[in-house]
């Protein structure tokens, strides 16, 4: 049970819905080969246009999955909480169709990736107004095996000038970020042969810039292709399905050529983060059924390590948390958490949560990343909305320090020694991160000035966005900036 210091609500907490199956936080095209790209020249756009940037904050911007440094982790100092009684500013609002996708924040732009009847529509926005400045559709027929909406679930990316996009049935595409004029695009499904995973492609890709060789800016993705005569009479039996070389592809960002490719491995949820090893750059790539220790220059797998639940319809989808030579795996439906060492280019296991744990005294995150922060984990542990709690965790032990219930599988980022937490069912709580006990500042439902219905409607299963000062919170069907710094 948690502490309260200046709560406000701005009516009841909306129903707990009870959702029992994950979808991740989370069209049509000419290919020429395999991984081969197809470059596309736009008419009616010069080429040689230059990018229209605006930035009007000096200010850290969040131009990927969970922020910069991929750890939910946010530079902005001088958050202004507690909040008035009218509750912080409102700058602005735009309606959303399908998805569950967070936006990405970078040069004064907001990219929104969502879907509209039968197109994905990708739009860049004006950051702190909201004004579209560009928008692009295509078309998708994805339909999803269990009944959830067919939008995108992975983060679009800003990679430099140019945005990626990963729709949910699989199509790969790099556009100009200052137009929208497309670079190439990859039906990677069709390319790799993909069997479609439970609830469609659900991690985000991953920017990384080569040092040695060519110095390419590599765009890297899971993908899990399989042999074409891979596809089991039935579709949920991904028991069945085996591998062939593309677990994760790379391609250059400028061209979309493919430049590596590696592992069996079937994809999954859980987005790639880059880490810092004895000096030297590593992916660590949560795929289906093992974690990968990737070179990113050239894609050789260093070492794997085996973590999910000897379940059928068991996923992986919370990134790998990163703490100096160690890491964090944390799953819902079988083993938990399990703490690794990086030796040598050598995974080494730490310690691993006891086999009869339960959510109620172990960090079993569902998808939502946990934030790490002096030495605890704060997150969500559960697997279902009904009975999730938001927990303080050891980083080395494990140990529950406190839990908060109500919050549903609830999302979270980091910022000036706060955290701001997204409950899945709408509620907007800023609490202290600390082991000591649940602090919460703040805590409230955002309302429309004018008719007064809940701004944010559930399930809001996107991670909350910070960027040049700004606060980004996805529902469903509509995004919401706050600013967060506004005196």
């Amino acid at each position: 049970m948690c502490v309260s210091s200046a709560v406000l609500s701005s009516g009841a907490l909306l129903s707990r819905v009870a959702v029992n199956c994950l979808v991740a936080a989370l069209v049509s095209g000419s290919i020429c080969e395999i991984g081969c790209a197809q470059s596309v020249q736009d008419s009616k756009q010069s080429s040689s246009s230059q990018p229209q940037y605006s930035e009007s904050r000096p200010a850290e911007d969040w131009p990927a999955f969970l922020g910069p440094t991929g750890n939910g982790r946010s530079g902005l100092q001088g958050l202004v909480v507690p909040w008035g009684e009218q509750g912080p500013r409102v700058c602005w609002t735009i309606d959303l169709g399908e998805g569950y996708c967070a936006p990405s924040v970078a040069k004064g732009f907001a990219v929104v990736f969502d879907r509209v009847r039968g197109k994905e529509r990708l739009r860049c926005l004006k950051a702190e107004t909201g004004r579209v400045v560009w928008e692009k559709n295509n078309l998708t027929s994805y339909v999803d095996m269990f009944g959830y909406d067919g939008g995108p679930r992975s983060t679009p990316i800003i990679a430099g000038d140019y945005v990626v996009t990963y729709g949910a049935a699989g199509l790969l595409e790099c556009r100009s970020l200052s137009n929208g004029q497309l670079q190439w695009k990859i039906q990677v499904s069709t390319d790799f042969h993909v069997v479609p995973n439970f609830f469609g492609v659900g991690a985000s890709p991953v920017v990384y810039q080569q040092t040695a060789g060519a110095q390419r800016q590599l765009i890297i993705v899971q993908v899990g292709g399989s042999p074409s005569d891979g596809l089991p009479a039935d579709p949920q039996r991904l028991d069945l399905v085996k591998g062939l070389d593309s677990g994760l592809v790379a391609f250059d960002v400028k061209t979309g050529k493919e430049v590596w490719r590696t592992s069996s491995e079937l994809a999954s949820y859980s987005t790639p983060v880059l880490g810092d090893f004895d000096g030297k750059d590593r992916l660590l790539a949560w795929m289906r059924d093992q974690l990968l220790l990737v070179d990113p220059e050239s894609g050789a797998v260093k070492d794997s390590f085996s973590w999910r639940a000897d379940e059928l319809f068991s996923v992986v989808a919370a990134s790998p948390v990163v703490s100096g030579d160690e890491v964090l795996l944390s799953e819902t439906y079988g083993g938990g958490s399990v703490l690794l060492g990086v030796e040598g280019d050598s995974f080494v296991e730490r310690r691993r949560d006891p086999p009869r744990s339960r959510h109620r005294n172990s960090l079993r995150c569902h998808w939502a990343t946990p934030v790490l922060h002096d030495d605890c984990v704060f997150g969500t542990t559960g697997r279902n909305s009904g009975d999730a709690l938001f927990v303080c965790a050891d980083w080395r032990t494990g140990e529950l320090y406190w839990k908060e219930s109500g919050l549903g599988r609830s999302s979270c980022v980091l910022v000036d020694d706060f955290l701001i937490v997204l409950s899945e069912f709408g509620e907007l709580l800023v609490m202290k991160a600390s082991r000591d006990t649940c602090e919460i500042i703040y805590r409230i439902d955002l309302k429309d000035s004018r008719t007064g219905d809940a701004l944010l409607q559930p399930p809001c299963w996107a991670a909350p966005v910070i960027a040049q000062g700004y606060l980004y919170l996805r529902g469903a069907g509509k995004l919401v900036c706050i600013d967060l710094i506004d005196r």
